[in-house]
């Protein structure tokens, strides 16, 4: 998934209403509005080099309007439809960090108790006592010291900095504090 999409996204919706004016909850989506959707978006597409996407507009919590464009495979020109599968990667992390906060909100987790607290074991780090000042505050800022990933096949996992001390992108502090919010919610 390209980085771009946000934009088209952004561009789509800041487009699809006039200077000034809020877009209203509706049931439907109006055919000018599909109308300008259907040439809006190719257009972007090719602006963005993506091949392929499906998007879907929700207005007051119902899908109003889903549309497949483009391909799947740009040498085999297979199109996008209803049922292509999109890999979500790193666009769950958003969403995932949301829940946490609303955990935050809740009083059930609280953003800077180290998650050792919430979680039994060490957690693949083995005697490394950095794990003990890890955070949710330093995984959803990525600053845990772990690395994006273990090495494949590794059943451990190495603190490379002290938590806190540096940036350092990683879905791996990510995996941990979901098993912490798995063991917090049941």
């Amino acid at each position: 998934m390209k980085p771009l999409i946000f934009a088209l996204l952004l561009t789509i919706s800041l487009n699809l209403s006039t200077p000034g004016q809020r877009l209203q909850p509706r049931a439907t989506l109006d055919k000018a509005n599909v109308t300008r959707l259907e040439q809006m978006i190719p257009a972007l597409m090719t602006e963005a080099d993506i091949p392929g996407l499906s998007i879907a507009v929700i207005s007051d919590s119902k899908v109003v309007w889903t549309h497949a464009f483009g391909v799947t495979n740009s040498d085999t020109k297979t199109p996008v439809n209803a049922n292509t599968v999109f890999e979500a990667a790193s666009l769950t992390k958003p969403v995932f960090a949301y829940a946490v906060l609303k955990l935050v909100d809740s009083g059930k987790l609280d953003f800077d108790t180290p998650l050792v607290k919430y979680l039994p074991g060490r957690y693949d780090v083995g005697d490394d006592p950095r794990l003990d000042q890890i955070t949710a505050r330093h995984v959803l800022s990525h600053t845990t010291g772990f690395p994006n990933w273990r090495p494949r096949g590794s059943a451990t996992i190495k603190i490379f900095f002290t938590p806190g001390d540096h940036f350092s992108y990683s879905g791996e502090g990510f995996v941990y504090l979901s098993k912490v919010v798995e063991h917090i919610t049941g």
